[in-house]
């Protein structure tokens, strides 16, 4: 006599605050076709930055750091790596994320550029807080501690809730963002 079929139950799924209770949604089944039909406003390219003297790069660590933020919270002569490549030689800021992953990038980038491996120069670390300060563990703060070490200089932009909003325009809110801004500002200016 064969043992009958154990079927293992899974636990009910989580409910998920834009699918609810579903696995998944599904929309049109020919997507580029579907969004061929719609009229797109063409968005103009980004114009070349003029680079000059006073031209400091922003340098994502990883994605979603925040580097487009920051630029456009900073006068011109700063400029987010990720829409035109740092000139050659050019002085960066590297920013990163309280992220693990984007901490341990920065500390591998600061490596590289100890070694002369970057074909610019990191001047500086702005480590912009992903989460509220009290939900960073202890560990987290040390290793951040530690890699902010690294760099002539680190900053530290807080977390901003109200910037992962749709439609939010980032300002600048708080004191220690404000004195951030200003000293990546005088960075450009003086190199230091």
């Amino acid at each position: 006599m064969a043992a009958p079929e154990v079927v293992e139950e899974e636990d009910p799924m989580e409910e998920d605050p834009i699918l609810g209770a579903r696995e998944s949604i599904r929309g049109p089944q020919n997507l580029q076709q579907t969004l061929a039909e719609e009229p797109v406003a063409e968005e103009e390219p980004a114009a070349p930055v003029d680079v000059t003297q006073a031209t400091l790069w922003l340098v994502g660590a990883s994605g979603g750091v925040g580097t487009s933020t920051l630029a456009r919270l900073c006068p011109g002569s700063i400029v987010d790596a990720g829409v035109q490549e740092p000139e050659w030689a050019g002085r960066a800021l590297l920013v990163c994320s309280t992220s693990a992953a984007s901490l341990e990038s920065a500390a591998q980038l600061a490596r590289k550029s100890a070694t002369g491996q970057l074909p610019y120069e990191l001047v500086g670390l702005v480590i912009v807080h992903d989460r509220p300060k009290n939900r960073i563990t202890k560990p987290t703060l040390t290793f951040a501690r530690g890699v902010a070490r690294m760099f002539p200089v680190a900053m530290t932009v807080p977390y901003e809730s109200s910037w992962r909003e749709v439609g939010v325009t980032p300002a600048p809110s708080s004191t220690r963002l404000k004195t951030v801004l200003r000293k990546i500002e005088k960075i450009a200016q003086t190199g230091h």
